[in-house]
């Protein structure tokens, strides 16, 4: 990490500032980690000072630094150091072989089990995935896998014995054992909260797992341009961590901690340990670390086979069977959370969960009062046109996750029915941009950011995708005054581009690199070519 002198003056630069009384310029001064001038660099030249240290820019973008909107800075930290990666689309022996391989080099960091992931059980013939293949490779050693889309699991006879899971086990409200065919037996895989026993049954890691987890997934965050950030998992593991490297100075990244409430399969413990840790938040504050947030699952994941989003009912037009919390739930939880001026972003895959969660803030809103704080839905995909309106009138932010709407593949074709940024827009929402970073290779999103321009009538500007992804994300987490824009007086949080994205063709702007990342005044990532 470079640490720059106190003063810095950053100059020959094409600087969009986000600031709509002035969007753009070409240097700035940087004191202390904020922005004490900004205009033509002999503006800020002749204003320096001897004792400041000059930056020429040579010309390139800069903008401020990006925010993700959601993202999983642990369970990525783990996933891509500490668990067994697949390769795509593996079958059984590929599985196996991987896995063997990985057992050699991954055992005991994860107490004895073997964590990996994803499978695709569209892989297989239907009825065909059946944990006896884990079995016969590993008989003693439990196994866990991840399928793609992170709701569901896949467990070895081992893993379920340790979990207590048997044929003789109940399905849970709001999940699913897959049972052998003519038979309660399970086959190994679990539908949505099916993983919890299983998740619960892995033992904590070690510490200093946790530890480079988190240290490597800030620095990847960074190397992406991404100085802001909504953790949509906040487990106390991962808050210890982040406490620890802000107190050391090491934490370059703001972060809005969503704090888990109901889910076991995100937080690994039980809902009285939740509920623990939401009343001690504010023990674990800091100067970068906010914890006045909530994440809320309301349904699952549109992706096949199992589709367990929940959908609005044709004839009804209510949400479907497929809520994992009812909306009765929902609302009694938003009454007490929303009282406490806690911010809730709640999951929501499809247009029943959606509506649902609406309706439960708009209960809310007539009964705590319209000034509360706002509440997010997070992956707001999929938002029927009634209920659009309806989110600026009730406060509610659509955060647009996972950030894959580029991507053409067959699990992700229903996407070009969502999607709507320029209805969204027109609706007056407020839109973040979030990566879910743990579905997706890395938190990149420039991919995203030219795709938001390529989808027709669904299509924003440029000016209202970066406005997305920086200012309105900091907005979302209450900080829109303190950065999110380059003004004088806010933080001086910004990237520095390898190419200008208002000259590029679109197709281009998902090959953006960041050359440099500059947090709080600090230079925290730097692109070889520069350093």
């Amino acid at each position: 990490m470079t640490v720059t002198k106190s003063r810095t003056a950053y100059v020959n630069a094409r600087i969009y500032t986000v600031d709509p009384a002035r969007s753009w310029a070409q240097a700035m001064l940087v004191e202390d980690g904020r922005i004490t001038r900004i205009g033509t660099s002999d503006d800020i030249l002749s204003a320096a000072g001897a004792d400041t240290e000059n930056v020429d820019l040579q010309g390139r973008l800069v903008i401020p630094g990006l925010h993700d909107a959601h993202t999983h800075l642990l369970a990525a930290g783990l996933k891509f150091k500490f668990e067994c990666r697949l390769g795509i689309n593996a079958d059984g022996d590929q599985i196996v072989a991987t896995l063997c391989d990985c057992e050699k080099c991954q055992r005991g960091k994860l107490s004895g089990w073997i964590i990996g992931g994803e499978y695709n059980p569209n892989v297989f013939a239907p009825g065909t995935l059946d944990r006896s293949f884990l079995d016969k490779a590993f008989p003693d050693t439990p196994v866990y896998l991840y399928d793609i889309s992170i709701h569901h699991g896949f467990a070895n006879s081992e893993a379920l014995r340790r979990a207590g899971v048997d044929a003789d086990t109940p399905d849970p409200l709001g999940g699913r054992y897959v049972r052998r065919e003519g038979s309660n037996e399970p086959t190994g895989e679990l539908v949505e909260r099916a993983t919890w026993k299983v998740k619960r049954a892995i033992p904590d890691f070690e510490p200093d797992v946790y530890r480079d987890a988190v240290e490597w997934a800030v620095s990847v965050a960074n190397q992406y341009g991404i100085t802001s950030l909504q953790e949509a998992g906040g487990t106390l593991p991962e808050l210890r961590v982040l406490n620890a490297m802000d107190k050391a100075g090491q934490l370059t990244a703001h972060v809005a901690a969503h704090l888990i409430w109901q889910e076991e399969a995100f937080s690994n413990v039980s809902q009285e340990d939740m509920d623990a840790l939401i009343d001690a938040r504010a023990t674990y504050e800091s100067e970068h670390v906010q914890t006045r947030f909530i994440k809320i699952w309301l349904d699952g994941a549109p992706i096949p086979p199992h589709f367990t989003q929940s959908n609005l009912d044709p004839v009804t037009g209510q949400p479907d069977a497929n809520l994992i919390i009812s909306e009765a739930e929902l609302t009694e939880a938003l009454l007490v959370f929303d009282r406490q001026g806690l911010t809730v972003k709640i999951h929501c895959a499809a247009e029943g969960a959606v509506r649902a969660a609406l309706n439960a803030i708009e209960t809310v809103r007539a009964t705590n009062g319209a000034g509360g704080p706002r509440h997010e839905i997070a992956h707001a995909l999929f938002v029927h046109p009634d209920d659009l309106p309806r989110l600026s009138a009730l406060n509610v932010g659509a955060e647009m996750s996972p950030a894959v709407w580029h991507i053409k593949a067959p699990e992700l074709a229903a996407l070009d029915q969502g999607c709507k940024f320029a209805s969204l827009r027109r609706s007056g929402a407020e839109v973040t941009i979030g990566s879910d970073w743990i579905l997706t290779d890395s938190p990149n999103l420039f991919p995203a950011l030219g795709g938001m321009l390529d989808r027709g009538e669904e299509s924003v500007s440029l000016e209202d995708a970066i406005e997305m992804m920086t200012i309105a994300g900091t907005q979302a987490v209450g900080m829109g005054h303190r950065r999110g824009s380059l003004e004088v007086g806010k933080m001086a949080d910004f990237i520095v581009l390898d190419q200008d994205l208002f000259e590029v063709p679109v197709a281009k702007i998902s090959e953006t690199r960041v050359l440099r990342t500059v947090f709080e005044g600090r230079t925290v990532y730097e692109a070889d070519e520069i350093k």
